[in-house]
């Protein structure tokens, strides 16, 4: 039986001052979030409420100082795409290896990758020793349009992954997956980067959890926009601010934030200028991974935008009869043709990897043992 799971965000008003609160339900059981809630006084926007609790919601988003940025810049000009964990990261079992990977370390990388890129197609490979056999594992690649839907695309990813291999060493080694041994992976990313001109428009596309929903949505260059709308749009600054908004303009904003305890993502109102949802034009503020204002993205069905997801439904696959509760990860199966691209190759008992222009990636930003493998050969100066 699938676990029903929902939460509720609403808003209290007590007295002069408004409350956030974030409900989850497991089963019909309900548990008060201890990380998303906020109160501020009613006079005040909604942008207040996420100013007063930045890091309880934007827990997904890295620093990109100086240092971070001339590291991503080297890793394009040495073409290096492939990055490799190594077990010195984690002690202990096979299971605190990839809880850790899959939860953190990880994540944290395609974080990192994702700065400045349209999207990823990533490919994760586990090395696994399993009755004196050495073998590897890779997944196909899996495109991340969103740095929102990289948490999730992991979790299919390494699903499959550890799935593929419980019913090959189940058939082939006759022992259960928790023979194996895994405490070494390989992450390839290929990053894709448009020009600087186009890149906001190539990539004014919604987090997966929203396109599923198929959502009516418009660019910011519809003629009836307000100039001054038109203008932050296409000169995109650090953060949004209310403050260059002049009271004649009429619209509302949305923004995203994610769920510090539950990494839950969900919608909020940044700023109401109007009560007539219906009528009022409605825009989304999209922001990149470091929380950079990107631009404004017009919502036309708001209220189909911010309805949840009913929880009754089960999706099933046509092709394997895979069975699933939400959405998101039903289509990120299917983009990966429920694991028909995945690949095992076996690797002798005394063979050596040998690799060129490692990267060792610093422990002091990413907190795990990366190294990046090159493939750009240093030409020798005369």
């Amino acid at each position: 039986m699938l676990r029903r799971t929902y939460s509720r965000f609403i808003f209290e008003t007590i007295g002069d001052s408004r409350v956030f609160h974030h409900q989850r339900f497991i089963n019909d059981l309900q548990t008060d979030c201890p990380t998303c809630k906020s109160c501020v006084e009613t006079r005040e926007p909604y942008s207040q409420h996420w100013n007063n609790d930045y890091g309880a919601g934007t827990s997904h988003q890295i620093k990109m100082s100086f240092v971070e940025r001339l590291l991503l810049k080297r890793i394009e000009t040495e073409r290096i795409e492939a990055f490799m964990l190594c077990n010195g990261s984690v002690s202990g079992r096979t299971n605190d290896f990839l809880l850790e990977a899959g939860m953190e370390a990880v994540p944290q990388l395609l974080r990192f990758l994702s700065f400045g890129a349209d999207k990823l197609e990533v490919t994760i490979g586990f090395y696994v020793n399993v009755k004196k056999e050495r073998m590897y594992y890779e997944s196909s690649a899996m495109s991340v349009e969103h740095h929102l839907d990289i948490v999730e695309s992991v979790d299919m990813l390494f699903s499959m992954l550890l799935e593929k291999i419980s019913n090959y060493v189940l058939l082939q080694q006759r022992v259960p997956l928790e023979a194996c041994d895994i405490k070494r992976m390989k992450v390839t990313v290929k990053r894709h980067v448009s020009p600087a001109a186009v890149q906001w428009r190539s990539t004014a596309r919604l987090p997966l959890q929203y396109r599923v929903k198929n959502c009516d949505t418009g660019t910011d260059n519809r003629a009836h926009i307000d100039t001054v709308l038109a203008q932050i749009c296409q000169s995109p600054s650090h953060k949004f601010n209310v403050g260059l908004l002049p009271d004649a303009v009429q619209a509302n904003f949305y923004c995203f934030r994610v769920c510090a305890s539950t990494k839950e993502l969900y919608a909020v109102p940044y700023l109401l200028r109007h009560d007539d949802v219906d009528n009022t034009p409605t825009f989304l503020i999209h922001s990149d991974i470091a929380g950079n204002f990107q631009g404004l993205q017009e919502i036309r069905n708001v209220r189909k935008f911010l309805r949840a997801d009913g929880q009754d439904r089960v999706f099933e696959c046509r092709k394997c009869k895979s069975r699933f509760g939400d959405r998101v990860q039903f289509a990120l199966h299917k983009r990966i043709d429920c694991g028909r691209g995945f690949m095992v190759w076996h690797i002798e008992e005394d063979a050596i990897e040998l690799h060129h222009n490692c990267l060792p990636l610093p422990k002091g930003y990413f907190k795990h043992d990366w190294f990046g493998l090159g493939t750009k050969k240093t030409e020798k100066i005369n």
